[in-house]
């Protein structure tokens, strides 16, 4: 019973889904300043998806990154354009994004 409520790890495929997903509400609402609430979850949760596909690129301090995963998120960068995506919106990003984003890239 303690595991029933565990969330299911997201694959590289899904994080680049959802950072494509932000990034085209970022993009639908850049001039609207009625919507700065949602635009300020939309860059949170754009973050954490950045942070995510670093971890996924170059592993973090306990383990090494997993080929299979990185073959994953980059064939799905590019099959979804999320890259052409990102670099437009980098001068409308905060600061902590356009850091993620650039050593990513």
């Amino acid at each position: 019973m303690k595991g029933l409520f565990k969330t299911k790890p997201r694959t590289p495929v899904d994080i680049v889904r959802q950072t494509r997903e932000c990034l085209v509400h970022l993009d639908l609402h850049s001039g609207s300043r009625s919507g700065d609430a949602k635009r300020d979850e939309k860059m949170t949760e754009l973050s954490k998806n950045i942070r995510d596909m670093k971890s996924i690129l170059y592993g973090n301090g306990e383990s090494e990154p997993v080929t299979e995963a990185c073959v994953q998120l980059t064939q799905e960068f590019f099959r979804e354009n999320t890259l052409r995506l990102l670099i437009i919106h980098l001068p409308k990003l905060n600061l902590e994004v356009c850091n993620l984003t650039c050593f990513c890239l």
